[in-house]
């Protein structure tokens, strides 16, 4: 295998550094989480030494700007936010909201699902008839947070 060439090895370790800057790690930070001496790391900032894949993949692990686990595959964590591999990007309030989106959602496929078969099996009105108002629509995978015929504070009928 052939050895890299200084200036290979002087951008590979110049990216190394500035990983370690955007993990807020300074030569001692970086040495004690990888647990080496802070002077092996002047070295491989300085480029008088490769740092060993290892050492660059831990750290990046260990910082969270990539995720290990199968699935998780592209996506990354940069400047705090989680980034897909479509290059969307995720704050940390982004998430509160998603397990409810994820209900909703199931919820309207469950309606419209109820609304296609009622349609195709040639009945008209109301494809929840069976169901009473202010009841909740069963869900295999739980609460969709979906009333079905119930006014709001408003008086504005939902469902």
């Amino acid at each position: 295998m052939p050895r890299k060439t200084r200036e290979t090895r002087a951008v590979l370790c110049s990216r190394f550094r500035v990983l370690c800057l955007d993990a807020g790690l300074d030569v001692d930070g970086v040495a004690k989480l990888l647990h080496v001496t802070p002077r092996t790391v002047r070295y491989w900032f300085s480029g008088s030494v490769g740092v060993p894949y290892a050492a660059y993949k831990l750290l990046r692990v260990m910082r969270l700007f990539e995720l290990p686990c199968k699935g998780w595959d592209g996506w990354h964590m940069h400047s705090g936010k989680l980034w897909s591999p479509e290059g969307f990007c995720f704050a940390p309030g982004d998430a509160s909201w998603w397990g409810l989106l994820v209900r909703q959602a199931r919820g309207f496929k469950t309606l419209y699902d109820l609304e296609v078969s009622s349609r195709i099996a040639g009945r008209e009105g109301d494809p929840l008839a069976g169901v009473g108002r202010g009841q909740q629509v069963a869900h295999p995978v739980g609460n969709t947070g979906i009333t079905y015929g119930v006014t709001s504070l408003t008086g504005v009928a939902h469902g």
